[in-house]
């Protein structure tokens, strides 16, 4: 299939899902819609997937379009109508796309995002760029800002708000807080801006989370809400736990949220496992969601 045949194939999916959709697309949406990371219900089909969400409370998805994801990128076109139609069949919806996408050149960028948009997506994660520890770190960083340009360009033609996520890690570029700050300077953030990871963000910034918090500032336009801990003797050990048992608490999450317009909120519930849950695990995950759920809207309600 080329690309025009694929737009047009696009085109009509949406045309043809539009109609039974619209009563719910005109129920008002929450101006800070929360929705959860649903990389551990993967295992379900769609109508399990929009029973589970609205189990949990949550608003809507971050639902994994992306190699080894719930869809395929190449099925995206036929099965993104499906899954949004699923949601919204409950009163949910997609919220944010999680994709591998890195650049704005890539034979597969823009059918997807055109496919999301189609489909009312707003807003989608892309994939993290790595760093070459041996390499100059700067010269790297003005490389990866050159792509984020392009995909910021791209995702302004299309009327999509991509978002890159902050990551622990030695190699994840966007871990220090200042990295990723020098990639997006000078890039329209409702073009393409951060989204600002708390625990990736206490974790590897430590004491100075703050400072690296005041550099991500003006980019950021999504939060991801998550929680760790630092345990052992020497205090180097590492864990996941629940929303506010652990370094990040109300004032992170106050700190974060001042000054900065509505945006969408995701929880990323990885304190019983980052992995796909089977069938039988669904109701722990699902009770493990509404517990961090309440504790953000508690924050947010105070």
């Amino acid at each position: 299939m080329n690309r025009r045949e694929f737009l047009k194939r696009t085109a009509a999916l949406s045309i043809a899902t539009a109609a039974p959709r619209l009563r719910a697309q005109n129920v008002a949406q929450p101006a800070e819609p929360i929705a959860i990371f649903e990389k551990v219900f993967e295992a379900l089909d769609y109508r399990e997937l929009a029973d589970a969400v609205s189990k949990t409370g949550a608003d809507g998805i971050e639902a994994t379009i992306r190699p080894r994801g719930h869809i395929e990128p190449a099925a995206a076109a036929d099965e993104v109508p499906r899954m949004q139609a699923a949601l919204r069949e409950r009163g949910r919806r997609i919220i944010i796309a999680a994709t591998q996408i890195g650049r704005a050149d890539e034979p597969s960028t823009e059918p997807l995002l055109r496919v999301l948009k189609a489909q009312g997506i707003t807003h989608y994660r892309m994939t993290h760029y790595q760093l070459d520890l041996k390499a100059p770190m700067l010269r790297q960083v003005r490389n990866f800002a050159a792509q984020a340009r392009e995909l910021a360009a791209l995702n302004r033609e299309i009327g999509i708000q991509g978002l890159y996520q902050n990551h622990s890690g030695g190699r994840n570029l966007g871990a220090l807080g200042w990295d990723v700050a020098l990639m997006l300077e000078g890039i329209d953030p409702d073009a393409l801006g951060l989204a600002l990871d708390t625990r990736h963000l206490r974790k590897d910034t430590g004491s100075s989370w703050q400072t690296a918090l005041a550099a991500c500032k003006p980019h950021i336009r999504s939060v991801y809400l998550k929680d760790g801990a630092w345990y052992g003797p020497r205090g180097d050990q590492y864990k996941d736990v629940p929303l506010d048992t652990g370094f990040v608490n109300r004032e992170v999450f106050d700190r974060i949220r001042e000054g900065l317009p509505r945006m969408p909120l995701c929880i990323h519930m990885e304190w019983l496992g980052y992995r796909v849950f089977a069938k039988h695990e669904i109701p722990a995950a699902i009770e493990a969601h509404q517990r961090d759920i309440a504790t953000l809207r508690r924050w947010m309600k105070e």
